[in-house]
């Protein structure tokens, strides 16, 4: 009986020329793998080659970052998709045999957690415009604008962040005094617990209320914080870390409670799980405030660029020189800068005019006549570029590339998520350009 034999499975060739042919092959290509595992440093088996080889490396991590945004998944669904889909396999430089199966569902965390320790962006992003600029056109020609990608935490509000702290000093203490072999702690955390939960269903929170609350929340988690002292002076140091950032919640509710309500609080935190983060006041009318890391953008031929990257709040106008100065870096020229009347600053205009660097900047004062038809339309066509390739980048990256919330666990991994999320969509795009090249080579063979 003569079996059916699959050839494009028994010939490496042929498969990796219907790999270059799928959606992921079209993307593998646009990205320049082995010249950004360059600039990221080996893991300690690539270097020592002791231990048990792992599934990916450093080539392959980067695989599995530009997957994950890619095609949207959880990390535990892309590793379940990598065992059953040779096509992905590939795209992370690997082929399982039949009898292998990848179970650890948390590679890539890890790999998140490793490229945000040791990436540095800017030399990334050289990467990137070097392999791409065959693939753009005026790179002479630029647009700035700043956004923030929102991290997963829910709306902070004092009360809320109060009590938090409180319940987890409790666990703490409990765990702490269980580990001595003493009782239960009889302070009243039920009592507590069942004010906050009565404020919470109040449908009208007055100002008053919420003072009254802040006063005796401020006051259960000093006697807490004041027990557990009493109890270990020796803690882990995961919860040691917890207890810094509690005790500094604590002073800043406190100087809010007993101070200057109204003074503004440097480096408030709003959130325990991730104290990094802060309020970002960006003034929209349905968002006033957002939570997470703020990013000022380049783009250049739709293509967009990290400039500069922040957690905390910064004043965006003031980054508009190295956006320009970025631009250049990677392409070699500028002469056309796009940006939000927010950054039409007089030292920013200043400097343009000292570049000789065209801006959609509204000009001041009384213009030469032979000039003014010739302006207006420059920053009509410039002002129209930003308003629908650079707005329109960020509603692609949020909707479309997993960075409308950010679920990333510390400030490296979030830097990493949302880095891998922006040059996903570039990928995209030039993996568009590079087909479209293609079509018209061969049209005009």
């Amino acid at each position: 009986m003569t079996h059916y034999t699959n050839l494009l499975f028994s010939d490496k060739d042929l498969l990796h020329q219907r790999f270059f042919t799928t959606d992921l092959g079209e993307l593998y290509r646009a990205i320049p793998f082995e010249e950004l595992a360059a600039q990221i440093p080996a893991t300690k088996h690539e270097q020592s080659g002791k231990g048990c080889k792992p599934w990916f490396n450093v080539k392959g991590g980067l695989g599995l970052m530009f997957l994950k945004h890619y095609l949207g998944l959880s990390d535990a669904l892309l590793i379940e998709r990598i065992n059953t889909d040779w096509s992905m396999q590939l795209f992370c430089g690997i082929s399982l045999a039949p009898t292998e199966k990848i179970s650890d569902t948390n590679l890539p965390s890890y790999w998140r957690g490793y490229f945000g320790m040791h990436m540095d962006i800017h030399s990334l992003q050289q990467v990137f415009a070097k392999h791409w600029k065959p693939l753009m056109n005026q790179t002479q020609i630029g647009m700035q604008d700043a956004t923030c990608y929102e991290s997963r935490i829910e709306y902070p509000t004092d009360i809320k962040l109060l009590w938090k702290s409180c319940d987890r000093v409790h666990t703490i203490l409990q765990k702490e005094r269980r580990k001595k072999g003493f009782r239960k702690s009889r302070v009243k955390f039920g009592k507590r617990k069942k004010e906050f939960l009565e404020y919470q269903l109040c449908k009208k929170k007055t100002k008053a209320k919420e003072r009254a609350m802040r006063k005796k929340l401020l006051a259960f988690l000093l006697k807490l914080m004041n027990l557990l002292e009493d109890v270990s002076a020796a803690i882990s140091i995961g919860n040691a870390i917890k207890m810094r950032t509690i005790l500094k919640v604590y002073e800043q509710q406190h100087h809010k409670a007993y101070g200057n309500p109204d003074e503004k609080i440097k480096d408030r935190i709003v959130s325990l799980s991730k104290p990094y983060i802060r309020p970002i006041v960006r003034g929209k009318e349905a968002k006033p405030v957002e939570f997470g890391a703020k990013v000022n953008k380049l783009i250049v031929d739709g293509i967009g660029f990290i400039d500069h990257f922040s957690y905390d709040a910064f004043n965006e106008c003031t980054k508009f020189k190295s956006g320009i100065s970025l631009q250049r870096a990677l392409f070699g020229k500028c002469t056309h800068q796009g940006a939000d009347k927010i950054y039409a600053t007089n030292e920013n205009r200043a400097y343009c005019k000292e570049q000789n660097i065209e801006t959609n900047f509204i000009p001041k004062g009384k213009q030469k006549e032979i000039f003014i038809d010739q302006a207006a339309i420059l920053r009509k066509e410039l002002n129209k570029e930003r308003g629908t390739v650079l707005e329109g980048s960020f509603g692609n990256d949020k909707n479309h590339y997993l960075l409308q919330k950010v679920n990333a666990r510390n400030r490296y991994t979030e830097k990493c998520w949302i880095f891998f999320g922006i040059h996903t969509a570039n990928a995209s795009k030039i993996a568009a350009r590079i087909i479209e090249k293609e079509l018209q080579n061969s049209r005009a063979a």
